[in-house]
């Protein structure tokens, strides 16, 4: 119908109703449209009214192409419709929440209806463009032509298309059942009200009471046509480019990986992603041109992570085998440049050097890109606290670095700092931020903060900042390694936008108690940030690891369900070990700059008492010996011969320390075994981890358990099975006990996404019988990431969100 032009006012009318009476009667049943237009209702030849296609964007996916599109019969945008960040609906009718990519309402299909009944009025389309992109960018920037209507509309029906019509949601109508009442006074001939003047009431004003409004409209149109001629002259600012938002899908049977690690990175020029693809167990560096339909593996970086680009994108550095190494986008001259046995982050400077980060306890250092002896370019004040710096960030066309520094003792350890590269002293920017950019266009820092996206005016060398601002939907999160701070995101030099999209839900867990077939059942507690679960020896109690700022230790009390914390700390306390006897706790604390360890009675009765400090390292307990007399814990540090790798220490004496290995080679997260003979950890065979078992206390063979990776060990209280991760899959090995160690082939126990180890501890915990396995799981179960998501012209949207910059 809406072909032949614009429908008379009183057909309108009796269409209109009928689609509120049918929106209302789906808005009370809970149902949203989502994706109302002219192609989703239908005229029968007796002028009834059917409204179509409900919850349609919900229940399919349409990957549908056109060499033209039209946009107001283009395809549902979304391939996952309930989910937040993604865009839903049909371009030209979309309410700007939805174009934006928030969580919609029934809202949404009252600008819908707004829409149509507009284009019924007029004739017209509302929004248009040549593209899809261009139809978004006009429903987010361009005026509603109210002038457009016919000056016979009723003053009624035209305020009831504004109030549709309320870009800010807050205003808008609220209800669909309002409009159908309104529509039906009109109906019914009901007297206008309101102070909106048509044409026809103005047409009957005596000639006296017209002569001011003629002088005022005189003196108006002489000011707009001076103000016309003078923007004439003026130089024109270039129109605002179109903002998209697009995703980017991975091939088949490949997720993301790394995630805690930055996984993904984008080239100045915004035309290609580098990102860590997991593919049957192997993390490595895919290079995605926007210019090609699939992605090429790299070869030569497996277990790779952290990619970055060169500034003229020829090349990706990365981290892969505890090393800093590059590679041409083409795949060929592989390259390593450093040390780096436990990276955070890289930036490849114009100036030829390329900035890292080569532990979780160092400064920056930098390296030549040619290659060459790496030197320290930031310095950790301890005295100030300063543990880490990380995250390095090259600020394009200066001598600055934006980095994160974490700090502690305090409430909020992750800080953004910057540095000029010429001067040795570096100046916090940021408190309570980390994963620091600077987008030039707009002129702007932008970080993230517990998740979230903000942007603050910065132009180079300032060290004082506004006010900051979300920049972002609050549904979004751009950090789902918030125990690292490391960001899923990255932003080109063109002010294109690559991010990870999952919401806030990604960093909000829960326990949950796991058989050996897979069946869950939670415990009622309360939903946190939970990033570990150890059991006690008599497995009546456990110690939770919790993320509220900074990180404490709690007791669950099995038997009551209660959450009690272990006392107060200056700082973070994490990787908890309970002492054979369950009275203490031994944990890694960060305290005056040094992430050392401490233990403490369980209780909380006692103060924290240090067993071990040692400046430019982080030492993580793992695992105790079943008679109590020995610690083996993790330590790491900016280069290899810092003493990375597994120590011991002596409790039951002056605690000296030795390593367990002479020769470090990526061991890490030991576990002894419960008769304290045997040690199983990881370890590093052609970039992957595996199990290995070894005698205690050495020296002795190792013996490879795992065959396709592993991690997370755990013996069987009985130390007859050892339990470890192989991806998502738990796996066991039977152990046979005795003077010699001998085991069969692992074998497959279930399945499922679960909190993975972090800090060098197994996050997970068995019971003595063995039936069950303590787990920290996503509120919403983590699923696979399988898309990178893209906003085309981002910084339109940053300079829109940052008013009076």
């Amino acid at each position: 119908r809406l072909r032949r032009g614009a429908i008379p006012v009183d057909e309108t009318i009796a269409i209109a109703r009928q689609i509120a009476e049918g929106l209302e009667e789906a808005h009370e049943h809970g149902i949203v449209h989502r994706d109302l237009k002219p192609a989703n209702i239908k005229l029968t030849p007796d002028g009834k009214v059917k409204v179509l296609d409900f919850g349609l964007a919900k229940a399919f996916e349409s990957n549908g192409t056109s060499s033209a599109p039209d946009v107001s019969h283009s395809p549902t945008m979304s391939r996952h419709a309930t989910e937040a960040g993604m865009i839903m609906g049909t371009a030209a009718y979309m309410s700007p929440e939805q174009a934006r990519g928030k969580t919609v309402d029934k809202r949404a299909d009252i600008w819908a209806f707004g829409v149509v009944l507009f284009e019924m009025l007029t004739g017209e389309r509302l929004f248009a463009g040549e593209t899809v992109s261009d139809t978004l960018a006009s429903v987010l920037k361009d005026a509603p032509r109210f002038t457009a209507l016919p000056a016979a509309t009723p003053t009624r029906l035209r305020r009831l298309v504004e109030r549709c019509l309320e870009r800010d949601i807050k205003t808008r109508l609220r209800d669909i059942g309002e409009a159908r009442v309104e529509i039906a006074k009109i109906e019914a001939g009901a007297p206008e009200s309101g102070s909106i003047t048509t044409a026809a009431t103005a047409a009957s004003s005596t000639p006296k009471r017209r002569v001011a409004p003629l002088i005022i409209a005189t003196a108006v149109i002489a000011v707009i046509a001076t103000l016309g001629l003078t923007r004439w002259l003026a130089p024109r600012e270039a129109p605002a480019a179109a903002i998209a938002h697009v995703n980017v899908a991975l091939p088949d049977g490949q997720e993301l990986g790394a995630v805690n690690l930055r996984p993904l990175a984008i080239s100045a020029d915004g035309t290609s992603l580098a990102y860590v693809g997991l593919h049957e167990g192997t993390n490595r560096v895919y290079l995605r041109s926007l210019r090609e339909p699939v992605p090429k593996a790299l070869d030569g970086t497996e277990g790779g992570a952290s990619p970055f680009f060169s500034p003229d994108g020829e090349w990706i550095g990365f981290f892969a085998d505890r090393k800093l190494k590059k590679i041409a986008v083409g795949g060929a001259a592989l390259q390593t440049l450093a040390d780096a046995p436990y990276p955070r982050g890289g930036s490849w400077g114009k100036d030829g050097y390329i900035y890292f980060a080569p532990a979780n306890s160092s400064g920056i250092w930098r390296v030549r890109e040619g290659g060459g002896a790496a030197e320290e370019v930031t310095k950790k004040d301890t005295a100030a606290g300063e543990i880490s710096h990380r995250w390095p960030h090259v600020v394009a066309d200066s001598n600055m670095l934006l980095f994160g520094m974490w700090t502690g003792p305090g409430d909020d350890e992750q800080n953004v700092a910057v540095q000029t590269l010429d001067e040795s002293k570096h100046h916090l920017l940021v408190k309570g931020g980390g994963a620091p950019r600077y987008a030039a266009g707009p002129g702007m820092l932008i970080y993230t903060q517990m998740g979230a996206l903000f942007a603050v005016p910065w132009r180079p060398p300032q060290t004082d900042l506004g006010r900051a601002v979300p920049v972002a939907m609050p549904e979004q999160t751009f950090d789902a390694g918030l125990n690292e701070s490391a960001g899923t995101y990255d932003v080109s030099g063109d002010g294109t936008l690559a991010y990870l999209s999952g919401g806030r839900a990604r960093n909000s867990s829960r326990l949950v108690w796991i058989d050996r077939a897979g069946k869950a059942t939670l415990p009622p507690l309360p939903e946190r940030n939970y990033e570990g679960a150890v059991l006690s020896p008599d497995g009546r109690r456990a110690i939770v690891q919790v993320r509220e700022g900074v990180i404490s230790l709690w007791i669950f009390d099995l038997a009551r369900n209660t959450l009690t914390p272990i006392g107060t700390s200056a700082g973070s306390s994490q990787s908890p070990v309970w002492t054979p006897d369950g009275n203490r706790v031994i944990y890694r604390g960060t305290r005056r700059g040094l992430r050392s360890i401490y233990w403490r009675p369980v209780d909380g009765s006692g103060e924290e008492e240090a067993l071990s400090a040692k400046p430019d390292v982080v030492q993580s307990p793992s695992t105790i010996s079943p008679d109590g007399r020995f610690l083996l814990f993790n330590e790491t540090g900016a280069q290899e011969k810092s003493g990375n790798g597994l120590w011991v220490m002596q409790l039951d004496g002056d605690k000296t320390l030795r390593r367990l290995f002479p020769q470090a080679a990526g061991e890490e997260n030991p576990q002894f075994s419960p008769d304290g003979k045997w040690v199983a950890y990881e370890a590093l065979v052609s970039s992957r981890k595996e199990i290995h078992v070894s005698p205690f206390p050495g020296p002795g063979p190792r013996h490879q358990i795992s065959t396709n990776g592993g991690a997370e060990p755990l013996w069987s209280r009985d130390g007859r099975e050892l339990f470890f991760q192989e991806g998502a899959r738990l796996m066991h090995a039977s152990i046979t006990p005795g003077s010699t160690f001998s085991s069969e082939p692992p074998r497959f126990l279930h399945e499922g996404r679960f909190l993975a180890s972090i800090n060098s501890r197994t996050a997970w915990s068995v019971t003595p019988d063995g039936s069950r396995f303590l787990r920290i799981q996503r509120v919403e179960p983590e699923r696979a990431i399988t898309r990178i998501d893209l906003v085309l012209n981002w910084f339109e949207e940053v300079k829109a969100k940052t008013p009076g910059r």
